[in-house]
């Protein structure tokens, strides 16, 4: 499926939430979104989805960004909720 970014903007406290395929007794994996992305498909429908960094690639390469729902075992999004410190800290 070939998408076009239209937009990115930050995703504080997003995950995506993806099934362990290899152990499917060991439940979800929680994996901290980069950024949100507006996409456009090949027919002009727009929709919002979840930037993720990719794990090591076999040629060595890191950090390439993939969009959540083409990755293997994606199940979904999840709020983490911020992590804060109080004032004065």
């Amino acid at each position: 499926m070939e998408r076009r970014i239209i937009s990115i903007c930050s995703a504080p406290g997003w995950g995506a939430l993806f099934d362990q395929l290899e152990d499917p007794e060991a439940g979800q994996e929680v994996v901290t979104l980069t950024a949100w992305a507006l996409v456009e498909n090949a027919d002009h429908e727009t929709r919002v989805v979840g930037l993720v960094q990719k794990p090591k690639s076999e040629d060595g390469s890191v950090g390439v960004l993939d969009f959540a729902d083409q990755s293997p075992g994606f199940a979904g999004y999840m709020n983490q909720g911020l992590k804060t410190k109080p004032a004065g800290t």
